[in-house]
């Protein structure tokens, strides 16, 4: 069977959406399947990371996030001839390079731009049909925002984003011949936006890891010199997070967290690893406690290295803030978590608990609230050893059953 992808990334910066992409596309060529990837990734060594037998075609343009910005709200906004006109030049690339695509029953596209994009080519007669994977709900985090904002102007304007990015997933999810949830909560959440979602060809592909992120070796080298330069000594427990420094992160919840519960254990260091929008307020916030001597701020790592920082944690925190996006999509943070082989901590998100009923893979906290935060941190800091043995299979499940290898055989049935 023939899948054609498209996708804008060019994978300079990973992620959760290049994790993502690559899961897919190599487990698909790995079962035998002919994939066709267009996209901007040139590099080598990028290149390298993908399947050998995946075909690839460059498509050679770039934007930028202010040029991503702007695209989707003018197609959200205007109607497709108006559009195509101020996008001539882009609008003749794509025409050479979906030439020879054409037949294809469908396209699948991966990232929200990507997701636009397709709707403008189907409208354009470009492509016969197109699959969206739904890596984002630009909707739920402008509106969030919204009503985060503290000011008149700052919230009438994401509202206004809020408005025209429903306009904007209107037409995009009408149009799409399928769509690709990562979970029945999600499903469940488009069906009743767009009800029109419900009778097409949809597939629920939960965000899970990569083969090769099971087999991810801790550099004993790299540990060791982080142990020195961090300073780590051998009787200190650490807590770690890895991941974006974000509204919704719940960074500073974890600092908050933290504090409290290092008042009654006097033995714990905190790794942050990351950055992000909220990067200044979190270290305002360690400041504010006094916690500049046991908070270590380690900034962004390549991939390869998180297996090694992980191995430096006893327990490892994904502190999520209460929000719709994270009940709908399980965060790769915590599938990489899970692997660790360290005692972990989750918000008990809808879309996590479809994982892990009853705490059956790490322990969860109400999201948003601090003080449970800290009772389960404090609670796994206590019970150690205990909770070591409790979720010591965790790894095994984990790369046997929420892997891409094991998922990807929906696209085909």
């Amino acid at each position: 069977m023939r899948f054609v992808f498209f996708g804008m990334n060019d994978f300079s910066h990973e992620g959760g959406g290049t994790i993502r992409m690559l899961g897919i596309l190599n487990e698909l060529a790995a079962s035998g399947h002919e994939v066709v990837f267009i996209s901007n990734v040139q590099a080598p060594e990028k290149l390298a990371a993908f399947h050998p037998s995946i075909s690839h075609v460059y498509l050679s343009y770039l934007f930028s996030r202010q040029d991503k910005r702007i695209f989707q709200g003018l197609l959200g906004l205007l109607p497709v001839f108006l559009f195509t006109l101020l996008y001539a030049r882009f609008f003749k690339r794509l025409k050479t390079v979906m030439a020879p695509y054409q037949t294809a029953d469908s396209v699948y596209f991966f990232e929200y731009l990507d997701n636009s994009i397709g709707y403008w080519l189907f409208q354009k007669g470009l492509i016969r049909g197109y699959v969206n994977d739904l890596h984002g709900v630009a909707t739920l985090e402008f509106k969030f925002q919204a009503q985060l904002a503290t000011g008149l102007l700052q919230r009438i304007r994401f509202y206004i984003k809020y408005w025209v990015s429903n306009q904007l997933d209107c037409k995009v999810f009408t149009k799409a011949h399928g769509l690709i949830f990562a979970s029945k909560a999600m499903q469940q959440y488009f069906e009743q936006q767009y009800p029109a979602v419900s009778v097409k060809k949809n597939y629920i592909l939960p965000y899970v890891l990569s083969s090769g992120a099971c087999d991810s070796p801790v550099d004993l080298v790299l540990r060791e010199q982080l142990v020195t330069q961090l300073g780590i000594l051998p009787q200190q427990r650490v807590v770690l997070f890895a991941g974006a420094f974000k509204k919704t992160g719940g960074v500073p919840d974890l600092i908050a967290a933290f504090a409290s519960v290092s008042r009654e254990h006097s033995d714990l260091r905190l790794l942050l690893v990351g950055d992000g929008p909220t990067y200044a307020e979190c270290q305002e916030a360690v400041r504010h406690y006094g916690l500049e001597s046991v908070v270590t701020f380690i900034g962004r790592i390549p991939y390869t290295h998180l297996r090694t920082y992980q191995d430096l944690a006893h327990v490892i925190v994904c502190p999520d803030k209460q929000n719709v996006y994270s009940e709908l999509i399980v965060h790769v943070k915590y599938l990489d978590a899970l692997i660790s082989g360290k005692v972990v901590i989750n918000g008990s998100f809808k879309s996590v608990v479809e994982l892990n009923p009853d705490d059956f893979l790490s322990l969860t906290f109400t999201p948003s609230d601090v003080s449970h935060l800290a009772t389960q941190l404090s609670y796994a800091l206590t019970h150690l050893e205990a909770l070591q043995k409790r979720y010591a299979g965790t790894p095994a499940y984990v790369c046997e059953s929420l892997t891409y290898a094991s998922h990807v055989t929906v696209l085909s049935s």
